[in-house]
């Protein structure tokens, strides 16, 4: 009898802590963003999947002025509650101050101090792209805490070029400074902003899907809308997945040029 009512316990334990994390899901996929609307010549689409209930990427949009556009995207490790709250203190902090950056490198600095003491703690650290977008000029400006390099795709022009700089990864150490580079886009250019549980999934023998499957994913689809572009690039995955469920959370931002 005891051994009966310690199971029913464990059972109604087993609910309550479902049903939260299931509340804990939808508040993080709520505290993504739309996407930014009315920005002149840009089309943009975006899509977050956990692998569990709850996960540690994160994407976002600031718009400054009718011109200026930032674009974050970030991997917290781990895809667990855990990487979740730390994904939900990043985006407040960056929310509170990303203002004070005065470029895209500096707002990784900026975050950076302010949440080393926190990763640290967790033994959590954190990947991020950071870009700055002018729409007057067409120039996009970047910096890299150790994230997957974007993939660029000129209009006209075969394969995707990376955008890369250097950058250590957020929470390793203080007083970082962080690589800043730019590049004018053009008509008809595209970027795919995504995190690695993309590029890190496996097929059934274990073989991982890739930067070049992405690409190639990417730029079969490139004559489509973004979202369509994500749409198509997702149902890739799906299909060299299999039936596995997923390893990693996955994150896929576009980003189209009119």
């Amino acid at each position: 009898m005891e051994q009966k009512a310690a199971h029913m316990t464990e059972d109604r334990a087993d609910s309550a802590l479902a049903r939260e994390l299931e509340t804990a899901r939808r508040i993080q996929l709520l505290l993504l963003p739309e996407v930014p609307h009315g920005v002149l010549g840009v089309r943009i689409a975006c899509r977050s999947i956990p692998a569990h209930q709850v996960g540690g990427d994160y994407y976002d949009f600031f718009r400054w002025d009718e011109s200026t556009l930032d674009l974050v995207i970030a991997d917290v490790s781990g895809h667990d509650l855990g990487a979740a709250l730390i994904m939900v203190e990043t985006r407040s902090v960056l929310r509170a101050h990303a203002y004070r950056a005065g470029d895209a490198g500096d707002a990784l600095s900026m975050l950076n101090e302010l949440l080393y003491d926190d990763l640290t703690r967790t033994e959590l650290f954190l990947s991020m792209f950071y870009a700055k977008y002018c729409t007057d000029t067409r120039l996009f400006s970047y910096a890299s805490a150790g994230h997957n390099p974007p993939l660029l795709l000129r209009c006209g022009r075969e394969g995707c070029m990376d955008l890369d700089a250097d950058g250590m990864i957020l929470g390793v150490m203080k007083g970082v400074t962080f690589e800043e580079k730019s590049i004018r886009l053009q008509d008809g250019d595209m970027l795919g902003l995504y995190t690695d549980g993309i590029t890190e999934t496996k097929s059934g023998s274990g073989e991982l899907f890739g930067r070049e499957r992405l690409c190639r994913a990417v730029y079969a689809h490139r004559g489509a809308p973004p979202e369509a572009v994500i749409d198509g690039v997702l149902a890739e995955v799906r299909v060299f997945s299999g039936d596995g469920a997923l390893q990693d959370d996955i994150s896929l931002v576009v980003m189209k040029i009119d």
